[in-house]
């Protein structure tokens, strides 16, 4: 089944997977977000505000040393910015070494736009412990795409993996960062700051799950500016002006308010889902969690299709359900695995993951065991 299949097979009820957060979550942090409504709604914006650039620079962790070497192109979204950035890479007929589990767009990119690329999936699920910079290095690849945090885990890169990418920066290989999820403090501009072939995407907001005023941007050495600002040009557009909204807000302190809420939020329903999987002996999540995306791993076999059906099933019963790890970018013949999003409410989180549990226990995997799987 294709990932839109699989959606539309999992619409309904509640999907402990699914990328919007909880109502308790919404009202909380409603109370705590403090945005200025007094923009221009008239006139084309394409930049960040000159006034606001060196605040956003030094809260993306880029030092003042730095910002006379680094660019930052706006984008309304990150999306917008992963296609730019595409683009540019197009333009300068560039090899593509894809290390998953990363975003979608970032292969559909390339498929549009004709570059050609390479999929690195012999790291996961844990990049941490199996990532071989010397694999990368030995290909033909002439750039590296990575996400950070690793997509849909909120597992951030150990010291090794930061060595490894050190080591294809200097080998004269282009880096590119994607840390569109990456919570505000975390960002690895604080480990490598400006390299002539590296290249970042961030969208702060995107992480608190405020999408409604969330923007982008791509930093990269300033003498590619230009070939940036071109390309934002023919497929960024100009700025909305919600996103600068965001990035007034990003700017400001009640943005920190934000963040600190929203740890607390996903941290305590980490907790939860611990608990919950601590009474099962046949699924684990990393210990490494820093946001509110959770990858579960179970340690069975499970057929994709059969998963599907069992998930159909099961929210017609108790209008629970979860989305299948390979629409993450998980391969998930190796290992199954599914995502479980800490900003939902308390109490779905919990019974939710309990009802998916215990169908697998109790059904699927008997189903399995029938077929010889």
């Amino acid at each position: 089944m294709t990932e839109y299949e699989v959606e539309m097979a999992l619409a309904g009820g509640v999907n402990l997977s699914y990328w919007n957060p909880g109502s308790e979550y919404k009202a909380q942090i409603k109370d705590i977000l403090k945005i200025n409504f007094e923009q221009d709604i008239f006139d084309y914006q394409y930049y960040i505000p000159e006034r606001l650039q060196k605040v956003v620079a030094t809260k993306l962790g880029f030092s003042e040393k730095e910002l006379s070497l680094a660019s930052f192109s706006a984008f309304s979204q990150s999306t917008v910015s992963i296609v730019t950035v595409s683009a540019f890479l197009a333009k300068k007929n560039l090899k593509l070494g894809i290390v998953s589990p990363v975003y979608f767009s970032v292969q559909t990119c390339c498929n549009d736009l004709k570059i050609p690329y390479v999929f690195f999936d012999e790291f996961a699920p844990n990049v941490n412990e199996s990532f071989d910079e010397n694999l990368l290095l030995k290909s033909e690849c002439d750039a590296f795409w990575f996400t950070s945090p690793i997509n849909s885990t909120s597992v951030y890169f150990n010291q090794k993996v930061k060595d490894g990418i050190q080591k294809i920066l200097d080998a004269g290989r282009w880096v590119i960062l994607d840390e569109s999820l990456c919570v505000n403090g975390m960002e690895l501009s604080r480990t490598f700051g400006i390299h002539e072939k590296l290249i970042y995407i961030y969208s702060p907001h995107k992480t608190l799950g405020i999408q409604g005023i969330k923007f982008s941007t791509v930093v990269t050495h300033q003498k590619y500016y230009a070939e940036i600002d071109s390309l934002r040009d023919s497929y960024g557009g100009s700025l909305n002006c919600s996103s600068l909204q965001g990035v007034a807000h990003f700017a400001s302190s009640n943005f920190e308010g934000c963040v600190g809420f929203y740890n607390t939020f996903w941290q305590k329903n980490l907790e939860v889902i611990k608990q919950v999987l601590s009474r099962y002996d046949f699924v684990r999540v990393s210990p490494e969690v820093a946001g509110h995306y959770a990858m579960v791993f179970v340690n069975r076999s499970v057929d994709e299709k059969n998963f599907v059906d069992s998930m159909k099933a099961l929210m017609k019963k108790v209008g629970y359900s979860v989305y299948p790890g390979f629409m993450q970018g998980f391969d998930t013949t190796r290992r199954f695995c599914f995502r479980v999003n800490l900003l939902l409410n308390k109490v779905d989180l919990e019974k939710g993951l309990v009802a998916v549990l215990d169908y697998f226990k109790n059904t699927l995997f008997v189903a399995n065991s029938m077929k010889g799987e």
